[in-house]
């Protein structure tokens, strides 16, 4: 007997506009939980099945004490305006779901949502159910749910009541010794460790099984680094736990975190695009944190496993057929963004921008060639076109790595992650890209001469001060040393504007203090380039010609200035830097060859003053 499909339609109105409900309503993981849906589990594959085609999940929950097993493709969505998902069943009462919504602005202000069911049963006991679960309670308690969203503030995060954690006074009892310790001894700011503390015996399950300091420093208006310092302080002091996520860089999705580095390897596979790619510490590996289980037990289950808000960076996705077409206004922030097909490499890059043009088209498909970088102003319209005669997902996103994320790259490059956690280090033999990095180089001049003048231990005790003189320079502008050797000292900054600033305290602070004695000069060379991170006598360690480059210059350093690459001179925060009113430095061409690097003579500047 065949069933016919049951079409559901409701309709709210609620305050806030599209743009502030959008993030909410489309974490279909939290919305799923909130509603109390249940979580699911990807279904392993069985013997003798064939692989699902990529894009393509399957999934298994149980509801109500009835199992269901379906495949899911991906969500399709456009920012702030609509998603929708299909679902086919092999298993259970039901035979297909799509499931879908929409936001409008209203006239007067707020927000119109209509959200969409349409359920086939596939039995007696489908036909039954849906419309006692999905027509009376489903409709019942998404609107609940979204009724707390829409009194929610913009940037924080709503917690129902049923789901806060029932034990939040024996955790905090437990974190009360904890918090003492990170104010008393890793000096730590109170209200910033007083708020940690709140979050981790307050926040559900959900939210604290995957805690990002930096989106956490935004909420609670606190600065970034402070707050990332002290999410490393309480690992080390045991409130906390890090797991290093690896991302996919095509659908940004992340693989099981790994509890240390030594667990990450130069090359990985994902699943849902059915590819494999080549891990990067600046653009695949991001630092989660979760509470320590001796402080509270989080159980991480997921209740939705592609919603838009897993992949916030993409503004629109739809699977086109061949010479079908989306059409998508460019009402998002200025900046980069590309236009991409799973299972072609070729990608097409254009760019928002007040000067731009009222719309462009873009062909997709694999016999795509593209073309120069299109500019659009704002509320363009942008037309996405399949050119080919096969099915393809297209996938309008942003380029910019999201600013929330705590790279790999970035943290590694600490001064404080390095002291704390001097012994997280990759896997022998395995290399890693960093991404583009900034070096920095010191070394002594007259150091030999020192020795000879007042002696070997007067000598060593003032070149184990400067040590010290770079390390709180480094740090101060969030920078990390590398090793030292002799005299000279390597340290990476994830900006070369921080790095020069780090170098010019340290030259002023050295020279300050040797005026009166018999000196020695900091010579200093900065570059910024790709690198690549390795395990070098059981530490983190980087290597590569930017490296190279960056060490041959600093031998070409008088001790009187500092050394910097044309890469490091045309970063737009250095040019600012220097342009400070007040500033009086001075910056001066010269070329000269570096050694064991050929005869050709390298460009660099002499910054002084």
């Amino acid at each position: 007997m065949a069933y016919s499909e049951k079409h559901y339609r409701w309709s709210w109105d609620f305050k806030s506009p599209p743009e502030v409900l959008w993030p909410l309503v489309s974490n279909t993981d939290r919305s799923n939980r909130d509603c109390g849906f249940p979580p699911f589990e990807v279904r392993p594959l069985r013997q003798g099945e064939a692989p699902a085609e990529p894009g393509v999940r399957r999934l298994r929950s149980v509801y109500l004490g009835i199992v269901g097993e379906w495949e899911e493709r991906e969500f399709e969505w456009v920012q702030p305006v609509r998603f929708v998902v299909d679902r086919k069943f092999s298993r259970g009462p039901l035979a297909r779901m799509i499931q879908s919504c929409e936001l409008a602005p209203l006239p007067e202000g707020g927000t119109r949502l209509v959200y969409e069911m349409r359920v086939t049963p596939v039995n007696l006991l489908g036909a039954v159910i849906v419309p006692l679960s999905i027509g009376i309670r489903m409709r019942r308690e998404l609107e609940r749910v979204f009724r707390v969203y829409d009194k929610t503030a913009p940037g924080t995060v709503p917690v129902p009541e049923r789901a806060r954690p029932g034990d939040s006074a024996a955790i905090g009892t437990r974190l009360g010794s904890l918090s003492s310790r990170l104010i008393a001894e890793a000096r730590q700011p109170a209200p910033l460790v007083g708020r940690l503390c709140e979050h981790v015996a307050n926040a559900d399950d959900l939210s604290a099984s995957k805690m990002r300091p930096y989106a956490l420093a935004d909420g609670w208006g606190t600065d970034r680094r402070e707050t990332l310092d002290l999410f490393l302080h309480a690992t080390r002091a045991g409130m906390l736990d890090f797991s290093w996520e690896v991302l996919c860089p095509h659908c940004r999705g992340s693989k099981p975190g790994r509890s240390d580095l030594s667990g990450i390897s130069g090359e990985e596979h994902c699943d849902s695009c059915g590819i494999d790619f080549t891990v990067n510490f600046d653009q695949s590996v991001e630092l989660t944190f979760v509470p320590n289980p001796t402080i509270r037990r989080v159980a991480r289950v997921e209740y939705c496993l592609g919603g838009p808000q897993i992949t916030p960076h993409v503004v629109a996705q739809k699977r086109l057929g061949p010479r079908e077409s989306l059409f998508v206004a460019m009402s998002y922030p200025e900046g980069r963004y590309r236009v991409r097909t799973h299972g072609v490499a070729v990608q097409q890059a254009f760019r928002i921008d007040r000067d731009g043009a009222p719309s462009a088209r873009i062909d997709v498909g694999p016999s795509f060639t593209p073309v120069d970088e299109p500019v659009l102003a704002p509320d363009a319209v942008l037309n996405i076109t399949n050119a080919d005669s096969a099915e393809h997902l297209a996938v309008i996103e942003r380029v910019a790595w999201s600013d929330q994320s705590v790279t790999a790259a970035a943290v590694t490059s600490r001064q404080i992650f390095r002291d704390l956690f001097s012994r997280e280090i990759l896997r022998q033999g395995e290399r890693i890209s960093v991404g583009a990095i900034t070096i920095v180089f010191t070394d002594l001049k007259n150091s030999t001469q020192l020795y000879r003048e007042i002696g070997d231990a007067p000598a060593f005790g003032r070149v184990l001060n400067h040590f010290d003189v770079i390390k709180a320079a480094v740090a101060a502008e969030g920078g990390g040393i590398v090793k030292t050797m002799g005299d000279a000292v390597m340290a990476t900054f994830t900006q070369p504007a921080a790095a020069l600033r780090a170098m010019k305290a340290a030259q002023e602070a050295l020279s300050s203090e040797e005026r009166a004695r018999s000196s020695f000069a900091l010579k200093c060379s900065i570059h910024h380039g790709p690198c690549l991170a390795i395990n070098q006598n059981e530490r983190l360690d980087y290597f590569g010609t930017t490296v190279n480059t960056c060490s041959r210059l600093c031998s070409l350093s008088t001790g009187a200035d500092i050394v910097i690459s044309a890469t490091v001179l045309g970063d737009p925060d250095v040019a600012a830097y220097l342009a400070e009113p007040g500033s009086r430095l001075e910056v001066r061409r010269d070329a000269a060859p570096l050694r064991g690097m050929g005869d050709a003579p390298f460009e660099f500047w002499r910054m002084t003053g």
